[in-house]
């Protein structure tokens, strides 16, 4: 008599052959730059080869385009832009600024009036297109130069707010993420990039957001992107791509979030993983 022996299936996911990437994506504070906050050297000559490989190189970053026109120059090889997770695509050689997603208006006045009845000691900021609007307390808490007299940025919201910044004193941003989560109602997206503040987004828009809109001009499928990051809003890009991959340097949710956790971003993580992807 034979006996009946179970079997527990696992769906075994193994890292694409470079041949089956047809885009790279990739976050850059705390993902792809180094020490010194460079890019280093053997990066550099990673994302070359990528780039005579005819992959596609995209940044997705949390920055907004002010502060973006460094990146293609430290990359050394063209690189498409995602700014402000996901909410703007921006071309550094033509200033070119393509908003894709906006904050209700109505919401947004409404989140930070409710937010700072919660919490009378926050410090709030927006992005509107190109333009930033800081409250005097929001820059005193996240240790910026107070350059700014403005005490409430709710009157100076407008239609093109795609970012609300909120700072809540001595509390880190996750802990941020737990105490207004109730507040939003689905009104907002609510992520952080490791900074000691939580970013407000439009309902749906996040680093995934505009990748997918990316693959989608590109026609190519998310399993065709390898995507590397750091912070929590690094996570949905990691998911949408067919391959994620995490720096060792990044936050448990990233971390479990990613098909392959790799060497930090000071140890040239993206590019080891590259490198074997092209059999370097």
């Amino acid at each position: 008599m034979v006996a009946h022996r179970t079997f527990s299936l696992q769906l075994v996911i193994i890292r694409p052959e470079i041949k089956d990437v047809h885009l790279v994506v990739s976050d850059f504070d705390g993902t792809l730059l180094g020490s010194r906050r460079e890019i280093s050297s053997r990066t550099r000559e990673v994302l070359r080869q990528l780039h005579e490989l005819g992959i596609e190189f995209v940044v997705a970053t949390g920055r907004p385009p002010r502060y973006c026109d460094s990146i293609a120059e430290q990359t050394g090889i063209p690189t498409t832009l995602l700014c402000a997770n996901g909410a703007v695509e921006y071309d550094p050689a033509s200033g070119t600024i393509n908003q894709l997603a906006t904050l209700d208006l109505d919401n947004a006045r409404d989140l930070l009036v409710e937010i700072r009845q919660a919490f009378p000691e926050a410090g709030f900021c927006a992005e509107m297109g190109s333009d930033f609007v800081a409250e005097r307390r929001w820059l005193e808490l996240a240790s910026r130069p107070a350059d700014s007299n403005i005490a409430d940025v709710v009157p100076l919201l407008n239609e093109r707010v795609h970012k609300l910044l909120i700072n809540l004193p001595d509390i880190s941003a996750d802990e941020t993420l737990s105490l207004i989560d109730p507040l939003l109602r689905g009104r907002a997206n609510a992520m952080h990039a490791g900074l000691p503040f939580v970013e407000l987004m439009p309902p749906g828009v996040d680093k995934a957001f505009g990748l997918k809109r990316l693959c989608d001009e590109r026609r190519i499928s998310a399993m065709e992107v390898v995507a590397f990051g750091d912070m929590p809003n690094d996570d949905a890009m990691l998911q949408f791509a067919g391959w994620g991959v995490a720096v060792r340097n990044a936050h448990n949710s990233t971390q479990n979030a990613a098909n392959e956790i790799t060497d930090s971003n000071v140890n040239d993580g993206v590019a080891k993983v590259l490198e074997r992807m092209m059999g370097l």
